[in-house]
C-alpha cells in the first residue's frame, strides 16, 4: 500500500497505512479497536498506542465509540471500515496497469456484445491509476449493471439458462429463488472480468458519491443496445465524497488516564495464587490500567482496578525490551536468557533445551526438560501460555518480563523455522550448541532430505510422525 497520500486513503505522517490497516483489521467484531489491539499490533507501550490512535481518529480512520459506563474504545466508521477491508496485493509498475486496464475494457466489450447476457456493464477507473507513479497498489475501477430491454421470449431463455447453472446452495436462498437468474449473471460477469488479474480491484460504489476523479473506460447505451465513446478527460465531482460527509464525532480531549490501583515496585515479589497472567493478556492488562472509564453522563474518570490483582503487573513486558530488537530467535533467546540470569528471573534455571511438537492436538514450544519448563501453545494468530512457574507461589514483575521475553523469542524461533508448514513432526534442540542467530526454515531442509539430526548444530531427536 502507497504510503503517499491516495485518492483513496489519507496518508498519516509518521505511520505507514500498512500499520494502520493492521489496526484496523485487528478490530474485536470489525467494530471496535481499543488499546489492547494497538499495543499487540505495534508491540508499543500504552502511551504510544494512544498516540496513534488519536492520530487515527484525526486521519478519519476511528471515531470516539458511544460508551455508557466502560472503558472507553474507539470505533470504525466507514473510512476505517474500507481501508480495514482493502486486500493486501505486491506493488506493480505502469506497465502493468495499462494492461489491466487494456484488457478489462476488452473483456467489457465482450460481455456488452454477448448476446446470452441478461445485463450490460459500464467502467469507470478512479484511484491511483489515474496519477503517474512509480508503483501501485492495485487498479481501482468502478462497476455498473444495466438491466437489457428484451422480450418476454428472449429473456425467459437466457434466464432459464441461467438458472440452469446456478449453485444447488444458492437455489435454496430467498434471493436466489427471487432473482436466480441475474445473480448467476453478475457472477459470472465478475468472474470473467476479474480472471487472472488479482490487482483489479472492481467495486459498485460510484466515484461520484464518492467525490473522487475518475475516467470512463466503458460506456453503454441500453435501449439501442450499442456501446458509446468515452472521453480521455478525467471528471472531478464537485460534491463532497459521502465517506467526508460522515458526521465527525469530536476527539475527547484525554483518552489516558492512569487506574486507580494498588502499586507495586519492578522487584516487589506477589502471591500468585489463583491467578494466571500468560503470554497473551499482557496486553489486556495495560489497557485495564490505562483506557479511562466513561460514565453515564459521558465523563472520563480513571478505572478503579483495585480489586483485580494481576492488573497491578501491568506494563511489565517493557521491563525487558529485549523481544522489541531486531534479532533472530535464536540471538534472542539467548539474550533474554542472559537477562534473565543477570536478573535473577526463575526461567535462568531451566535446562537450556528447546523441544518444538506439532501434531494434530498441539502445535507447542518449550523450554526446559520434564516438568521443570515453560512452554507457549503457537496458534494462527496468537501464542499463548503462562509466564508463571510451577514451583513458586510468588513473582515480581521482573519475572514476568523475563518469562515473557522468553516467550516471544520461542515463539519467533517456532515462525522463523516455519513449522507451520511442516507435516507433524517433533525435534529437539540444544540452545548453547546452536551457532546460528535464527532457525533455519524446516520445510526447505525436508525437502531437500535434510531435516535430520546434525541437520545443523544442536539440533537433536527429529522425528516425523
Amino acid at each position: 500500500m502507497d504510503e503517499t497520500t491516495s485518492l483513496k486513503h489519507a496518508s498519516m505522517k509518521d505511520l505507514p497505512l500498512e500499520l494502520v490497516q493492521a489496526i484496523l483489521r485487528s478490530a474485536v467484531n470489525g467494530r471496535s479497536v481499543g488499546l489492547e489491539e494497538a499495543i499487540r499490533t505495534l508491540d508499543c507501550d500504552a502511551h504510544h498506542a494512544d498516540r496513534v490512535l488519536r492520530q487515527m481518529a484525526e486521519a478519519g480512520y476511528l471515531e470516539p465509540a458511544n460508551i455508557l459506563d466502560g472503558l472507553f474504545y474507539w470505533q470504525l466508521p466507514p473510512n476505517g471500515t474500507r481501508l480495514a477491508m482493502e486486500p493486501k496485493r505486491k506493488r506493480i509498475g505502469r506497465d502493468k496497469v495499462q494492461a489491466i486496464v487494456s484488457e478489462i475494457r476488452a473483456r467489457a466489450q465482450v460481455i456488452n456484445s454477448d448476446p446470452n447476457r441478461l445485463q450490460r456493464i459500464t467502467l469507470r477507473l478512479f484511484g491511483s491509476a489515474l496519477e503517474k507513479r512509480d508503483d501501485y497498489g492495485d487498479v481501482d475501477v468502478s462497476i455498473a449493471y444495466m438491466r437489457r430491454q428484451l422480450s418476454d421470449i428472449e429473456r425467459e431463455r437466457i434466464e432459464n439458462a441461467l438458472k440452469a447453472r446456478q449453485s444447488k446452495s444458492d437455489r435454496q436462498t430467498f434471493h436466489g429463488r427471487l432473482m436466480g437468474a441475474e445473480r448467476q449473471d453478475t457472477r459470472e460477469i465478475m468472474a470473467f472480468l476479474k480472471k487472472g488479474l488479482p490487482h483489479l480491484s472492481l467495486m459498485n460504489d460510484d466515484p461520484m458519491d464518492l467525490g473522487t476523479p475518475y475516467r470512463w473506460l466503458v460506456n453503454h447505451e441500453v435501449k439501442p443496445d450499442r456501446p458509446v465513446d468515452v472521453p480521455r478527460d478525467i471528471v472531478r465531482p464537485n460534491a463532497p465524497s459521502i465517506l467526508d460527509q460522515h458526521p465527525r464525532k469530536p476527539l475527547p480531549p484525554i483518552t489516558l488516564i492512569e487506574a486507580r490501583h494498588r502499586a507495586v515496585s519492578a522487584k516487589t515479589k506477589v502471591a500468585i495464587d489463583d491467578l494466571h497472567i500468560g503470554l497473551e493478556i499482557a496486553a489486556a492488562l495495560e489497557e485495564q490500567m490505562w483506557s479511562p472509564k466513561v460514565t453515564r453522563k459521558g465523563d472520563f474518570i480513571a478505572n478503579d482496578i483495585r480489586s483485580e490483582k494481576r492488573v497491578k503487573f501491568a506494563g511489565f513486558q517493557h521491563l525487558c525490551p529485549i523481544w522489541k530488537q531486531e534479532l533472530g530467535g535464536v540471538a534472542m533467546l539467548k539474550e533474554a536468557l542472559d537477562w534473565c540470569d543477570e536478573h535473577k528471573v526463575w526461567v535462568r534455571d531451566l535446562f537450556p533445551r528447546v523441544s518444538i511438537q506439532r501434531s494434530d492436538r498441539m502445535h507447542v514450544i518449550r523450554l526446559g526438560l520434564g516438568d521443570d519448563l515453560i512452554y507457549f501453545n503457537i496458534g494462527g494468530k496468537s501464542t499463548t501460555g503462562s509466564l508463571l512457574p510451577r514451583n513458586r507461589t510468588r513473582v515480581s514483575k521482573i519475572d514476568l518480563a523475563g518469562a515473557y521475553a522468553v516467550g516471544r523469542a520461542l515463539s519467533k524461533m517456532y515462525d522463523e523455522a516455519r513449522c507451520a508448514k511442516m507435516p507433524w513432526f517433533s525435534a529437539e534442540i540444544l540452545l548453547p550448541l546452536v551457532e546460528v542467530e535464527k532457525l533455519p526454515e524446516f520445510p526447505r531442509l525436508l525437502k531437500v532430505g535434510e531435516f535430520h539430526e546434525n541437520a545443523f548444530c544442536g539440533l537433536r531427536e527429529v522425528e516425523l510422525y
